[in-house]
């Protein structure tokens, strides 16, 4: 469609690769059960001498000898740019509908018509990188909070133990050549792939990534054959996008159900969906859990602000990730590194020096004695971990201030709630903008504010900056600040504006 992703093979910036023969992906395609009908064009070349030069969604980025896949997406339909793309030079195009008569309105032009374009682009970029996946240990993270630090700590995990690992991340991508920041959780099948690809050839033996929901309903990790699997937690988040908690649910499922005999599901058994991710699952299954019976079991020994001492499936260790939350994620990359294979000592020796997240429970000391801490909580359930976190480590008679909002253009079911934790758990609470996109943000703040009682006793200060700013010279010496929402990242959005902003750089400016 007119405005999505492309790969060429000829490009200095990217993964080099050989052109993909039509035959091969027309194997490929017919193979996976979606190739229904060929169309050859009169003018458009025998099927055996057709090579796909660039593989594209995105109508305007096809050049002569593009392969154009027409993806039914969520705002626009790819169907609609076939025109363009064939105009552009498209030699081939995947579609689901073939145009009327299309053999001569487009002679130069290979129709393929499959039953499904998203599952054909996954194929067919695969296929253009020389299925690099096959390659690599996959180990993939879903759940609603903690998959950006389960993610980072198997990398940590893996590296350590001497596995040359790619990362991709809500924060990064590390490919063992480079890094580079993200703009997706988990990227499209072009881009995925041809980050594989490059993993590949920097060396790289495994990858621990970030497998969205988003990235699950819209097929973008389809083939990908995970070792390992991780159930982190499920609440309320992107109902605007799946529109019910059932079928945000659903998306989650299809990572595990998706595995094969030999991988491992690892799950969360204290949260209420757990069993329920595994279910169906054909993969060993593996449990882990701080307050229930679990295959992995784990104690709170210790919690301060420095970190966790825990007992790991009868091993204690110190770490140096903080709140009684990252124990689960300890846990799981625990049980990931054991069902590779390595042991247990080893891996905890390793995941006891992996240093915290950037922007997940990001402590900042002020010489007064003053904590403020930048994490990226914006569901309900991660704010409430946070604050309940970090009061079990603040000192008697300190005040715990919480800083927060909602994004816009997201889902706004959660905003109320939100509002209920922080008056539930915070001493004083300070409401401003997230990234309120294209929403107007006080209409933010007033879905906020329908879930709070006593909204007179709270701040509501729409401008972030102004609200960091006010908590800095309301806070006293040894209070604890929580900034939340934004965690690591370094821009605003606000309307159509993109602006440079970091909550830990804000707070350095104003508590000094």
């Amino acid at each position: 469609m007119a405005g999505s992703q492309s790969v060429r093979a000829d490009r200095s910036d990217e993964t080099a690769h050989a052109p993909l023969p039509w035959s091969t992906l027309r194997r490929r395609l017919r193979d996976a059960g979606l190739l229904e009908e060929t169309i050859r064009g009169a003018d458009a070349p025998a099927p055996d001498s057709l090579t796909i030069e660039t593989l594209t969604d995105d109508s305007r980025a096809v050049e002569p000898g593009a392969g154009f896949v027409a993806v039914r997406g969520v705002e626009a339909d790819g169907h609609s740019f076939i025109d363009m793309a064939v105009e552009n030079g498209a030699c081939l195009v995947v579609c689901e509908a073939v145009p009327e008569r299309a053999r001569e309105r487009f002679p130069g032009t290979v129709f393929a018509r499959v039953t499904d374009t998203r599952t054909a682009l996954a194929e067919a970029a695969a296929a253009f990188y020389g299925d690099p996946a096959d390659a690599l240990r996959l180990v993939g993270v879903t759940g609603t909070n903690g998959k950006t630090t389960v993610a980072y700590l198997v990398h940590h995990l893996l590296e350590t133990l001497g596995a040359s690992t790619g990362l991709l991340s809500t924060i990064e991508v590390r490919t063992g050549a480079r890094t580079t920041k993200m703009n997706l959780t988990t990227p499209g099948p072009l881009a995925l792939h041809r980050t594989l690809r490059e993993m590949v050839e920097a060396g790289c033996t495994a990858c621990a990534m970030e497998v969205s929901s988003h990235a699950l309903a819209q097929k973008r990790v389809h083939g990908l054959d995970h070792e390992a699997a991780i159930f982190t937690n499920l609440s309320v988040d992107h109902l605007n996008y799946h529109g019910s908690l059932e079928a945000y649910r659903a998306a989650k499922k299809r990572l595990f159900d998706g595995l094969g005999p030999d991988a491992t599901a690892l799950y969360n058994a204290d949260d209420e969906a757990g069993p329920t991710m595994v279910a169906d699952t054909a993969a060993s299954v593996v449990s882990f859990a701080v307050d229930s019976e679990a295959d992995i079991g784990v104690s709170v020994l210790q919690s301060d602000i420095d970190g966790l001492r825990l007992r790991i499936d009868g091993h204690e260790r110190r770490f140096r990730l903080a709140g009684r939350f990252n124990a689960y994620n300890l846990a799981a990359a625990y049980g990931v590194g054991t069902a590779l294979g390595f042991p247990p000592e080893a891996v905890l020796d390793a995941l006891a020096d992996a240093p915290p997240v950037p922007g997940r429970f990001e402590p900042l000391r002020v010489e007064d004695g003053t904590t403020v801490i930048v994490d990226y909580a914006h569901t309900p359930d991660a704010l409430e971990n946070i604050l309940r976190a970090v009061r079990e480590t603040m000192p008697d008679g300190a005040t715990l201030w919480c800083v927060f909002g909602c994004g816009g253009d997201r889902d706004a079911s959660k905003r109320p709630e939100m509002g209920r934790v922080a008056e539930r758990l915070a001493d004083r609470a300070i409401v401003t903008s997230d990234n309120p996109r294209t929403e107007e943000p006080v209409a933010i703040l007033n879905d906020i504010r329908d879930g709070v009682q006593r909204p007179d006793a709270m701040r509501w200060i729409v401008d972030r900056e102004e609200a960091i700013q006010a908590a800095a010279d309301e806070s006293a010496p040894g209070d604890v600040v929580v900034i939340a929402g934004r965690g690591h990242e370094a821009t605003q959005t606000i309307g159509t504006d993109t602006r440079p902003f970091d909550d830990r750089e804000i707070a350095r400016r104003y508590f000094g």
